[in-house]
């Protein structure tokens, strides 16, 4: 029988945490454990027998923290760890649902030629939560992985009724008091459905071929991120425009009509005054088609309105650009990891 390597990459966020004192908090050896184990008790021999193979893990936890202090730092880590992992079939990645978007988003970009799949997990609850939909976001990712013939990078999660593997870099911020995850435009890669034999990975449509990706873009590394600030903001009503002193580029997320509250709060200053220390602006979130007639004023020097993507999947390309020493003006609207959704 053929042997099936998977690699379990622990990182915390809900799906590693334990209820204490009324909180959640990073639960260590525990829920590591209960998510294997149950996994090994109720499904190993089933996919055993229907894949003809033998499924063997290893496991690896470079950090372990509730994923909102995500930074830079923890990056880099989760960075070498799984680019240091070879001659697996797979690798599973556990993360916090709170930056979900942002760590599947940085996977997406760093191994975007991954040719195995790459999947990160989390859940809505803890797992000794009854409504803990991590069991079945990491039974999601071992189907993609057992199939043997899917590559890249990507999300496994269940909502309320849907189940969708997801392209990393397509995630959307979460809605506050949701714990649902959505793609731009609903683009997903594939399915879970419930087939003949148990579950199903049913790819959606083939995306549009895109052309070769420049080959500074397949090596990116992440050692540097802490060193570059990107202000990075979103929109609200009487919002005033300004640039912190430490700025090395600036990322405008829109309201969902693809607009800023241009006409008040100095958007022509703000605008002038980047330009004169020659800090780069981009703006993001905006749909192409028949668009507001605020969007006129991003048609500005040094304003660059990037291609339909997820904002926070662009903060962090933004952010790997810089820190790779690339010129973002250039690179953000080249699709890397099937980021950018063509309508």
């Amino acid at each position: 029988m053929e042997e099936t390597k998977v690699l379990i990459v622990f990182t915390g966020g809900t799906i590693g945490s334990v209820p204490e004192e009324g909180f959640l908090t990073p639960g260590g050896e525990a829920p590591r454990r209960l998510l294997l184990e149950r996994f090994i008790k109720e499904k190993r021999a089933f996919y055993e027998e229907r894949f003809q193979t033998k499924i063997l893990f290893e496991t690896a936890c470079p950090y372990e923290i509730l994923s909102e202090n995500l930074n830079g730092r923890y990056l880099d880590s989760l960075w070498n760890t799984v680019k240091d992992a070879g001659g697996y079939d797979g690798i599973i990645i556990t993360t916090g649902t709170d930056t979900l978007a942002y760590s599947s988003a940085a996977m997406g970009y760093l191994f975007a030629d991954a040719q195995v799949p790459i999947i990160t997990v989390s859940a809505n609850y803890p797992l000794t939560h009854k409504k803990s939909n991590g069991f079945d976001n990491f039974e999601g990712a071992m189907l993609l992985i057992l199939e043997g013939k899917h590559k890249g990078v990507f999300c496994s999660y269940k909502n309320e009724k849907e189940h969708f593997i997801h392209y990393a870099t397509r995630l959307l911020m979460q809605n506050n008091y949701s714990d649902q995850v959505f793609s731009v435009k609903d683009r997903v890669y594939a399915k879970i459905e419930n087939g003949k034999q148990g579950l199903e990975c049913v790819t959606e449509a083939k995306e549009r071929s895109s052309d070769a990706v420049p080959k500074a873009l397949l090596k990116l590394k992440c050692a540097n991120l802490p060193n570059i600030h990107i202000y990075f903001q979103r929109p609200y009503p009487g919002m005033e425009f300004w640039i912190p002193d430490d700025c090395d580029a600036i990322l405008m997320d829109t309201y969902h009509s693809g607009t800023l509250p241009v006409a008040f709060g100095g958007f022509e200053h703000f605008l002038s005054e980047a330009q004169k220390r020659k800090i780069p602006v981009f703006i993001a979130g905006v749909s192409r088609g028949l668009n507001y007639e605020t969007v006129r004023s991003y048609e500005k020097e040094g304003v660059s309105v990037l291609l339909q993507a997820s904002p926070a999947a662009m903060y962090i390309k933004l952010w790997l650009l810089l820190a790779n020493g690339l010129d973002a003006m250039k690179y953000l609207n080249i699709s890397l990891g099937n980021d950018i959704v063509v309508s």
